[in-house]
């Protein structure tokens, strides 16, 4: 599967943590916006731990503009929270929903969500 070794989870409880990290410790640097985006990459990150989603997906999911969707994604990956990682349709060689990575959470914002 091509979304098989994009992420650096061995397992859901693991993701679940960073994720929980992740909000807990950069709340102050994300709004509302920012946290939704996260939240709905987060909820379609599937049995291999990535989500794969296209912009218009996501804008239509959360009723945003393309440009609230692409702003936020360039916000989240700045702050290391996530990775995105463009897919190449293989049947058409063109663009392909990208995959979204979540990133383990950094050392610096450690802090005990569980």
């Amino acid at each position: 599967n091509h979304l098989a070794g994009h992420t650096t989870f061995t397992c859901r409880q693991e993701l679940d943590s960073a994720v929980r990290r992740h909000l807990k410790g950069k709340r102050h640097k994300t709004n509302r916006t920012d946290r939704t985006v996260f939240e709905l990459i987060h909820s379609h990150s599937g049995p291999f731990l990535v989500a794969q989603l296209t912009q218009k997906q996501m804008e239509d999911e959360l009723d945003v503009s393309n440009s609230t969707i692409r702003r936020t994604i360039r916000k989240l990956i700045k702050l290391e929270m996530i990775r995105r990682v463009a897919f190449i349709e293989p049947e058409t060689q063109g663009p392909g929903a990208n995959i979204y990575v979540i990133l383990p959470a950094g050392a610096w914002n450690d802090v005990d969500a569980d």
